[in-house]
Formats: structure tokens, sequence, C-alpha cells
């Protein structure tokens, strides 16, 4: 395909080329080549004119040689007008052919991707209409919105020119899933579009969606790179869910976003339902970036408590973001759209140069931890902007500890363990956060530079009620004591279940108990309090 698609390229430019060098309408053709068969027809009328006459003439014994002479370059220089004007007729013809040809490749260019050969959206659009045509009552299409899941991972690891033939390969495949009786469009990116086949039931659209999904599911074989990647899928249904190609497609879209918002290769069909919810989070999303541009997140701090001494022995920062229309609205849902949208990265930097900046300030023992989205796991360049951002507050990346998840190290471990190891051969701390809930994994604690491990709060919160959680608890604490890793309980809002873990042989724990998440002003009140020797347990529950 790519052979073709290079061999079309320069045969178009090629003709490009040669047309315009011609420099020459048709126009101008058209017109030089009247005005010659015109001049070549007066001269033959002419010519056979005077030859007639001369031969009726009663002299007949060749007295005018004169007018022979005329007669007879009248005659050649009719004959030469008419192989000339022949010739300027066969080379209009060719002319006009090539121009045809160059813009019959111009307009083919014009309406498939060049990478992939696929139809682009242009040419979708026009190609809707007859696939959208002489459809039963009772039988539809489905208009689908797909895109990669971790495809930027891939091409910042390794290379534009791996990602390219990535998605050429998955074009292909692609293409080959659906068939010569539906079409596959690339709209940009990592991003296509699919007409199906007709269908006569929603069952048959759904086990098409699933289909593709196994096929994208297979491994891409390149040389000695075995790659895996997947894909969500938005659903819109025609003539049902609109009748406008460009309107389906927005629909699909918002499908496509609810799919990815369930996991990895999901497929999601279009509810109205779901028009209402997109419309509250674009709206999110905009105050959201308002926000950010104008540093309206802000930091909270909740405390961390060494349950050996009872003193604080660091601070959790996390984000707050109050609205002026919206109100308070919690990081569970405006992290997620900043990650989807590609700004956690200009909210983290703001954050994270925020908290080290309220941090200097604190006594040298008490140390920073902060949360890192898995989105930024994938990013190469993730420790030089932290080590940057430390050295711009002036803060000790002893100081700091990262908490990562579990599942940020699912996706690209490689990418992950090297970040990781750049970060603490400066100096910073990394824990492993929400332990147990994710995809745990032993190797985790075994093969990367990591210090501390949070319980899950959903173990912490049910720990004396139900006897499952509390082994895992159990389970997780000796494994700690065995690694010589701390253990940090989250979500203690009871002193039984302080109690509890105390007795287990928990290092460190936080939760409402002790304090909720407190500006930073009120932190040097924490900490002065602390210092005077007065309890930090609150019995006044906070919000997290």
């Amino acid at each position: 395909m790519h052979a073709k698609l290079k061999y079309s390229l320069s045969i178009y430019f090629l003709r490009i080329t040669y047309v315009m060098k011609r420099d020459i309408s048709p126009g101008i053709y058209i017109i030089r080549s009247i005005v010659v068969l015109s001049l070549i027809t007066i001269a033959i009328y002419i010519s056979v004119f005077i030859f007639f006459h001369f031969l009726t003439s009663t002299h007949t014994d060749h007295d005018h040689p004169s007018l022979e002479l005329i007669i007879a370059a009248l005659i050649s220089a009719s004959v030469i007008g008419l192989l000339y004007g022949s010739r300027s007729m066969w080379r209009l013809r060719k002319e006009l052919k090539a121009r045809s040809f160059a813009h019959s490749e111009a307009l083919a260019l014009a309406q498939h991707d060049a990478l992939t050969g696929l139809p682009n959206r242009r040419r979708l659009v026009e190609a809707f209409d007859d696939l959208g045509r002489n459809l039963e009552p009772d039988s539809f299409r489905s208009v689908m919105m797909l895109d990669l899941d971790g495809f930027k991972p891939i091409n910042d690891v390794y290379g534009h020119a791996f990602g390219d033939n990535l998605l050429s390969s998955f074009a292909d495949r692609l293409a080959q899933t659906v068939g010569a009786e539906g079409i596959v469009a690339r709209l940009g990116g990592d991003e296509f579009a699919i007409v199906s086949p007709v269908f006569r039931e929603k069952s048959e659209a759904a086990g098409f969606a699933r289909r593709i999904l196994k096929r994208i599911g297979d491994r891409f074989d390149f040389e000695d790179r075995q790659i895996s990647i997947g894909a969500c899928i938005g659903i819109a249904l025609y003539p049902q869910d609109g009748h406008a190609i460009t309107e389906l497609l927005r629909r699909a879209d918002i499908a496509l976003y609810r799919a990815k918002s369930s996991g990895r290769s999901a497929y999601r069909f279009f509810e109205v339902d779901m028009d209402a919810s997109i419309l509250h989070r674009t709206l999110l999303e905009q105050r959201l970036r308002l926000a950010i541009s104008e540093n309206l997140v802000n930091v909270h701090f909740q405390p961390i408590i060494d349950m050996a001494s009872g003193k604080i022995a660091g601070f959790e920062a996390l984000a707050r973001w109050t609205d002026s229309d919206f109100g308070e609205v919690p990081p569970l849902e405006f992290i997620p759209i900043a990650e989807d949208c590609g700004i956690i990265f200009e909210l983290t930097r703001h954050l994270l140069a925020q908290a080290c900046s309220a941090a200097k300030d604190w006594p040298d023992e008490i140390y920073l931890s902060f949360n890192l989205s898995p989105v930024q796991l994938q990013d190469p360049a993730l420790s030089n902007q932290i080590i940057s951002i430390l050295e711009t507050c002036d803060f000790p990346s002893r100081r700091l500890v990262l908490e990562i998840t579990e599942t940020s190290l699912v996706k690209n471990p490689d990418t992950a363990r090297r970040i990781l190891t750049e970060l603490t051969e400066a100096g910073v701390s990394v824990a492993l956060d929400d332990f147990g809930a994710g995809h745990s994994s032993l190797s985790y604690l075994r093969d990367l530079p990591i210090c501390k491990v949070k319980i899950d709060r959903s173990f912490t919160e049910r720990m004396l009620t139900d006897k499952q959680c509390a082994a895992i608890i159990e389970a997780i604490l000796v494994l700690s004591r065995g690694l010589e890793i701390d253990a940090i309980a989250e979500g203690v809002e009871e002193s039984a279940t302080h109690e509890a873990l105390s007795a287990g042989g928990c290092h460190y724990s936080q939760g409402f108990l002790y304090a909720a998440a407190v500006s930073a002003e009120d932190v040097a009140g924490l900490l002065g309090m602390q210092a005077q020797g007065h309890p930090l347990f609150s019995e006044s529950p906070g919000t997290d």
C-alpha cells in the first residue's frame, strides 16, 4: 500500500509540474487551433478557386508562370497548415488528458489519508450518502468512533517512525475486519471512524464491535518487537440516532468517551442522557482550564501520623478546587478530566510548585507526599521536570515522596522503571499508593525503588468487621516488615482502627481521625500544636 501511495504521489507531482511548465491554458489552445484551422480553410478555398479558374482559362500555354508559382505556394502552405493544425489538435487532446489525470489524482489524494491510504473525513462524508441509501425499514448501519489506548507512550518510547508503522498495520487490520460492505476512515492521529455493514438487530452491531476489539487485541509483530494495544469504541446508529454523518460522528464520539471511562477495550452505544453529561463535562473542562491558568486550583495538606510516637511525620498534598458556578468540585471529578484533555501536566507543575513552596518552611524532618497521575509516568521528561521544580523552589529532594498507583505501572513498566530510577537517584522517595486494590504484583516491590506502601482505604475501613480485610492488612504489614518498607494505612476514622493497626505493627496512618486536609496556613497551626505537646486527634469529621 505504501509503495502504491508513493508512486501515486510521484506521478501526481510530475503531472502538476508538467502542466505548470506548459503554462498554457486549454482556452488559449482552443483559440489558437480555431484561428489556424480557419486560416487553413481560407487558404485551401482560395487555392482551389484559383486552381480551377486557371484550369478553365483559355490560356493553356502557361504564359503566366508567376501565377503557377503562387498557386503551388498556396497549396503547399495549405498542406503544411493542415499538418500543423492536426498536430496542434493532437497536442491539445494530450494536454487535456494529462490535466484530467492530474485532477483525478489530486482529488483522490485530497480524499485519502497519506499515511494509511484510508479515506479521510472528507471522503467519509461523501461516501456516507451512498451507504445510507436504500436501507430497508427494519435495517440500520452503525457509525463507530474508535481510538487507540496507549498509543502516545508507544510513539514516545519507540519513535514516530515506529508509531507510523503501527498505525498503518492497525489500519490494514481494521479494514480487513470491516470488509468491503463497510468503510473505515482515519480522522487524524489515532482516531478512526467506521461505517458498518447493514444490520437488522442491535446485537449484530454489538457482536461486530466485539470482533473488532478482539482483532485489535492481537499482537503486532515488528521484527524483534511485539506490541499489544487496545481500543475503545463508541457507537451511534443510523437512522435511529441521526441522519447526518456529522451528527452521528458527534454522538459516536460521546459514546466513545463513556466507553473509555468504563475501562480498556470497551464499547458503548449512544444514549440520549449522554448528551447532558457531556455538556456538563465540557463546561467543567472549560472552567478547569481557566482555573489552572489563573492559579485557582489550590493545595491542601492532610497529616500522616507516625503511629509509634503519635507525631506528624509528613503531609499528603491534595488538590482542591472551588468554582464560582459549580461550587466545590471533588478531585475524583476534575482530575480525570485533566488527564483526558491533556492539562494534567500543567496542573501537576502548578500544584507541585505550590506544595513545595509551602513545605519549604516546615521542620526539616517533615516530608511532603505528592500524587502522580498514571498518565504522567508515560512521559520520559517527567523526572527532569520534577527535579527542575525542586531546584526552582529550593526544596530538598530527600523530603519529597511521590505516590504512584499500581495501574500506572501496568501500561508501560519499562518507561516507569526508568523514570522512577532517575528520581530516586536524585534523592526522591517513591510510595506505592492504593496497594492491594489495583493490579497487585509483588514484583513491583522487588524490581522498583519503592520505599513505602499505602494500604488502600477499602481494607482499612472494613478491617474491624471483615475478616478478609483484616487478613489482607496483616499480610501487607508482614510483607512490609520483611522488605523493610514503611506501611501507611489510609482512611483511619475510628480510634479502634488506629489501635488495631498499631498493634499489628503499622508504621504510619492518615485519616479523618487525626485531621482532614487543611490549607497551608492551617498546617502551621497543627505543627505549632504538636510542638506544644497537644494531641492531634480530631473528633470532628472532615472532608477528604
